[in-house]
């Protein structure tokens, strides 16, 4: 039974992977494709410099090995220059059966889509895999493997679920209670920390969840601010709960935080129960609140600044127009990422006392049952 969570989200994952794959197939065209595409060479045609003339070996895909010529603009719409030169590692839009407006020949369409950055990404990844498991150790793996699952679980799970018109605030809540109780037993081990950690972030993030949703409805936020929201509403023609979506990305943004914040209060609450069993239930709840209080502070900053950080461009726009404050202030854009911080620092701050207290129960009520409190530590030789 012990691993009966785990063994529950992986039978979930593989329920919904085929409906995670249908709904991709259904909503791309098979005619059309990205490849990767490397540039043989790039000559400007016109003296602005506004157009190049550019060969292109295409590397993946049906038309792996083919070499095109296409004119290229360099300057694009949205303020950026893609000026390219010989060796540059691009992504190719390839169209297999244009129309007759598009091609008269009838010939494949190939466009330069954007640069190619996978390959630093991967390596990233690979870095911040192998640092994890290098200064981690176990747990550091352990680690590696509570977010893999954590990203399937968003991908496998929350997404497909929430293209077939389901609720996407009740699947979120569900999610991250199974999210917290599996990344706990996994890296807490199967103890009363865990457990305790594990329910409290879970009742955490349902706190900011509901406020956020009962917060955003009062406000009237729509979840279509941004232009992803409009693109899904109109391009792609989804009816999607956009309002949910908005409140689901609030949970998943405060579910990081909150787990650091629960696992943090229930490992010193096991740490003071181990050096000193004879600790009253009241001293070993003021523990996990003082720790909590330090944490506080700090994990509410990081909340905040990482909302004010993917929103800097936003708001240095706004300052330098000049904008009024009160138009800023009542913007819906601006509403949503001042929800998200606050709702988010709420449920974390709300963790606080609930894990301190639940921690506290679990571990006073294993004293007086005379049952170990947590796993026996084994002495290296």
């Amino acid at each position: 039974m012990k691993y009966f969570p785990a063994t529950l989200l992986l039978l979930v994952f593989s329920v919904f992977f085929i409906s995670q794959t249908d709904a991709m197939v259904k909503t791309k065209a098979s005619e059309v494709s990205y490849e990767k595409g490397r540039v043989i060479s790039a000559v400007h045609t016109d003296n602005m410099h506004y157009t190049q003339r550019v060969r292109i070996e295409v590397l993946s895909g049906k038309f792996k090995g083919t070499v095109v010529s296409i004119d290229h603009m360099p300057s694009s719409m949205a303020g950026g220059s893609m000026r390219l030169k010989e060796g540059d590692r691009i992504i190719v839009y390839a169209e297999e059966n244009p129309t007759k407006a598009e091609s008269p020949d009838g010939k494949p369409i190939f466009q330069v889509s954007d640069y190619q950055r996978d390959l630093p990404l991967l390596w990233l990844g690979l870095i911040f895999s192998g640092l994890l498991v290098l200064i981690g150790g176990l747990k550091g793996l352990k680690s590696l493997i509570s977010l893999v699952l954590t990203i399937a679980a968003i991908f496998f799970v929350l997404i497909p679920l929430t293209l077939k018109g389901i609720n996407p605030v009740l699947i979120t809540c569900i999610i991250s209670g199974v999210i917290a109780a599996v990344v706990f037993r996994i890296v807490g081990g199967n103890n009363l920390k865990s457990l305790s950690g594990a329910t409290g972030t879970a009742l955490g993030v349902t706190a900011a969840g509901l406020i956020a949703f009962y917060t955003g409805t009062f406000m009237n936020l729509t979840g279509v601010s941004s232009e992803e929201s409009i693109m899904l509403m109109y391009s792609l023609k989804l009816k999607l709960d956009f309002a949910g979506i908005l409140f689901s990305g609030i949970i998943i943004g405060a579910l990081g935080a909150v787990m650091d914040v629960g696992m943090s209060i229930a490992s010193a609450i096991e740490e003071v129960r181990r050096v000193r069993p004879e600790s009253s239930f009241l001293q070993l709840f003021n523990s996990g609140m003082n720790v909590g209080k330090d944490v506080m502070g700090t994990m509410s900053n990081t909340l905040i600044l990482a909302y004010v950080g993917a929103s800097l461009p936003l708001i240095i726009l706004f300052i330098s127009s000049e904008m009024s404050l009160v138009k800023i202030a009542n913007m819906e854009l601006i509403a949503e990422e001042v929800l998200r911080a606050l709702s988010g620092s709420i449920g974390l701050i709300l963790c606080i006392p609930i894990t301190a207290f639940i921690s506290t129960l679990l571990f006073y009520l294993s004293k007086k049952k005379g049952a170990p409190s947590y796993e026996p530590q084994t002495k290296k030789i």
